[in-house]
């Protein structure tokens, strides 16, 4: 085996080339919910080995602790708490309306020194080195290092996050070693007492920031009315939990009182809980030189009695001690089982503990509710960073702060960047980075596989508009939320050249009935500080029209159909008005005849289609301006997109139509795993001048929009642009297939009133599928004038359904 010496000659190449990598956050995340659901599921039993072999007796609740903290949720939390975003290195805008760029960047190399009061900390400080993109060299005790090397080649099995782990076993004495990785170290994050700390500080060079855990003293603190059994079980579990080793057991035991009996009572109290938690509780024994402590303490305090009054309750096997005294005494327990018990009247805490702040972390508390404010705000004013029930004082909530502050800002710099270059409305730099394609598995799913609603229900939830089939509820916790709806519409809006200084948006979407609509684009617009009209999708469109002009809109976002109805009910007024230049629209196309309508008429100087996006799937593809109507780049930050044959699962050629499949493979409710949307598509090939390196795809409608009828088929996108096209169409457009008689039947619905519908018909004949069937007598055919009000309308969406069969 290579000495640690010829390790170490290798290091400096092995962290340059590293550092020219990337370790990405959804790795970090994904190994450590892989180890946290190994816990869980009970197959960790090389973990339980590990912690046996260091010396912990009872490994269960280490296990669970880590379990918790490793979790894809836990972890998500501290990183938003913490860092403010769960994808912390993406240098993206921090004021949509200007070219100001920020972000988290790694210090670079973090060295951990950790200390051997616990055997999670080690693990636990890689994982936030990981987290913060670093490459970290981890020195553990010489007393812990089973466990630790256990998880962390767990860890290193995913992905690249073995190159950013080196874990070492050696003592802090090696001063050669030692200085050797502290001379490699952009930041040292150390453990330890008052002079371990000053030692490393000692020999760290110069600049190199020491962050410091060092040892902390917790403390329980207990009102008259609260000295009770239950109260005394609850602390004695947090006094025997890991033989008081972590930084938050309670060494001291505070009333709040000045009476003799009442801290009496309290000992008598606490003495019989530790009695029944000697059974039940597994005692570690202390090291010799522990013991001889927890002796000379002991002894020293009854020497004591000799000149101040108090007492000391121990259990004949020597398994706990309580040591009395009636004038208040606050100091560090020799631990295992020992604790300090003695009066503190409030009104004297913040004097009597604010001489040790730099030391207090934890208290413990038990009152009344009357009682709190006063309590925790002297604890706080005295220095202590936390305040938890009395039976668990070591347990922690995702997020929290630890010793009065955040680990991973500690091991990150606030980077930022200014430009003056055109970018094209790039709302990060991710959109230039070519994104990673690697195809998902499983089997293709639809509709009818869509994860149902949980029984505790979710964040959000949705309710597709049912324009194309049956409506479908769906899905999102916060994240999902964030992920899949607001922050890709606001990357959408800047890439479609949205100005969020200079624009005021009519949002004529519909609301209610649990139809994402305007209720998204309220979060979306609050993200973009961008001014807006939330008008909604009103039937009185003469009243939407003039709240548009008394809000001085510069832009709106709709249904096709209902935009077009607003302008046309409202020609002079809008025409006049002349300020609206920008159309967002979703849900339907607009046809070539109503975008020149719109620009000719209103002077539209864009049209554009927001985003391409499902209730279901959440966001899947966005715009930019080079972009045609029909075209989008991939949201590639949280979803996959596979373009697979109409008669196959296979991927598409080159120039090919297919059936899109999405996966979003961050979602965490209503996950869509290789989810067949119903749309059809092809790869667009190419990079787009926009300079995005997102993948480009071109929508070519839905699979409905291809219609069997006497034994022919029919596409309604081919049909519009024959109108469009030949006469110069710009109304809208619906086709209801039902019988007359024993044929079929197709009526292709117009809403112009000076339209020739019979020209209409003769221009439909130039297309084969009309001169097959309709000469032939297979189908009945009619153009119909149906009027504005006439088409088939989702109530929900106010989409126009564009295939209507009542066969």
């Amino acid at each position: 085996m290579e000495s640690l010496d010829g390790l170490l000659e290798g290091l400096d190449a092995e962290i340059d080339e590293t550092m020219r990598g990337m370790l990405r956050t959804s790795d970090v995340l994904e190994a450590c919910e892989s180890l946290s659901e190994t816990i869980r599921s009970g197959k960790a039993g090389f973990l339980t080995e590990a912690l046996l072999r260091d010396g912990i007796q009872d490994p269960v609740p280490t296990l669970t602790a880590l379990a918790d903290a490793l979790s894809r949720e836990s972890l998500t939390v501290k990183l938003m708490s913490e860092l403010g975003s769960d994808e912390p290195f993406e240098i993206s805008r921090v004021d949509n309306g200007k070219q100001h760029f920020e972000g988290w960047s790694p210090v670079g190399v973090l060295l951990h020194i950790t200390a051997g009061n616990s055997p999670i900390v080690a693990p636990m400080a890689a994982v936030e080195g990981l987290l913060t993109g670093n490459i970290n060299l981890l020195k553990v005790a010489s007393n812990l290092g089973d466990f630790a090397t256990e998880v962390l080649l767990y860890l290193s099995g995913f992905h690249n996050l073995g190159e950013y782990i080196y874990l070492l076993r050696i003592r802090s004495s090696d001063k050669p070693t030692m200085r050797f990785l502290m001379n490699r170290a952009d930041c040292i994050s150390a453990w330890g007492g008052e002079e371990a700390i000053e030692s490393i500080r000692k020999d760290a060079p110069r600049g190199t920031p020491v962050v410091e855990w060092g040892h902390k003293i917790s403390f329980a603190y207990i009102t008259p009315e609260c000295l009770d059994e239950a109260t005394a079980d609850k602390l004695a579990a947090s006094i025997c939990r890991n033989e008081q080793q972590s930084c938050s057991s309670p060494q001291c035991v505070l009333v709040d009182t000045e009476s003799r009996d009442d801290v009496d009572r309290m000992g008598d109290l606490l003495a019989r809980a530790l009695d029944k938690a000697r059974d039940s509780l597994p005692r570690r024994k202390p090291e010799p030189a522990e013991a001889a402590e927890i002796t000379a303490t002991r002894e020293l305090h009854r020497a004591d009695l000799y000149y101040n009054d108090g007492d000391v309750i121990e259990d004949p096997e020597h398994t706990y001690r309580i040591l009395i005294s009636y004038t208040t005494k606050f100091m560090p327990s020799p631990l295992y089982r020992t604790v300090w018990l003695s009066p503190l009247p409030r009104r004297d805490l913040t004097s009597s503990l604010r001489s040790m702040r730099r030391y207090l972390q934890t208290a413990g508390v038990a009152c009344s509710l009357n009682d709190l404010e006063p309590i925790t705000t002297s604890l706080f004013r005295a220095g202590v960073q936390r305040i938890t029930p009395l039976d668990s004082m070591s347990a922690s909530y995702s997020g929290e702060p630890h010793d009065g502050g955040y680990a991973l800002p500690k091991f990150v710099r606030r980077v930022s960047m200014r430009l003056e270059m055109e970018t094209n409305g790039i709302v990060g730099m991710r959109e230039l980075r070519t994104p990673d394609n690697t195809p998902p598995g499983g089997p293709i799913q639809g509709k009818k596989d869509y994860p149902p609603i949980p029984e505790g229900g979710v964040r959000v939830l949705t309710k597709s508009g049912g324009t194309t089939a049956a409506p479908i509820y769906c899905g999102y916790s916060d994240n999902d939320y964030r992920r899949y709806i607001v922050e890709p519409a606001v990357k959408s809006m800047m890439a479609l050249g949205l100005d969020p200084e200079r624009d005021v948006v009519a949002d004529l979407l519909r609301a209610g009935s649990l139809y994402g609509g305007m209720n998204f684009f309220i979060s979306i617009f609050d993200r973009m500080h961008v001014r807006n009209l939330n008008i909604s999708g009103l039937d009185d469109v003469n009243l939407v029209a003039k709240l548009m002009v008394d809000g001085k809109a510069t832009a709106v976002l709709g249904a096709p159909s209902y935009i077009i109805k607003v302008f046309q009910e409202n020609h002079d007024l809008l025409k006049g008005y002349g300020r609206v230049r920008k159309i967002f629209f979703g849900g339907e196309m607009f046809s070539a005849g109503q975008v020149r309508w719109l620009e000719e008429e209103f002077g539209i100087e864009s049209i554009q289609s927001i985003l391409y996006g499902a209730n279901e799937t959440g966001t899947m593809g966005y715009g930019c301006r080079f972009c045609d109507r029909d075209e989008f780049h991939l949201n590639s930050e949280i979803q996959k997109l596979e373009i697979l044959r109409t008669d196959s699962d296979e991927s598409v050629g080159p120039g090919e139509t297919g059936r899109l499949v999405f996966t979003g493979f961050l979602r965490e409710e209503g996950r869509t795993q290789r989810y067949e949307i119903g749309d059809l598509g092809e790869w667009i090939p190419g990079d787009c001048p926009c300079g995005r390196k997102e993948p480009r795809f071109k929508l070519l409608g839905r699979y409905g929009d291809v219609m069997r009828i006497g034994g022919t088929f029919f596409n309604f996108r081919r049909i519009s642009k024959l109108l469009t096209d030949c006469l110069g169409y710009t109304g809208n457009l619906q086709v209801i297939l039902d019988h007359d008689g024993l044929k079929d039947r197709m009526v292709v619905c117009i809403d112009d009133g000076s339209f020739d519908t019979e020209a209409a018909s003769a221009a439909l004949m130039e297309y084969d599928s009309f001169a097959k069937t309709v000469p032939t007598g297979l189908i009945s055919f009619e153009v119909r004038d149906v009027g504005r009000d006439g088409f088939v309308v989702n109530n929900v969406s106010l989409k126009i359904t564009p295939v209507v069969d009542r066969r």
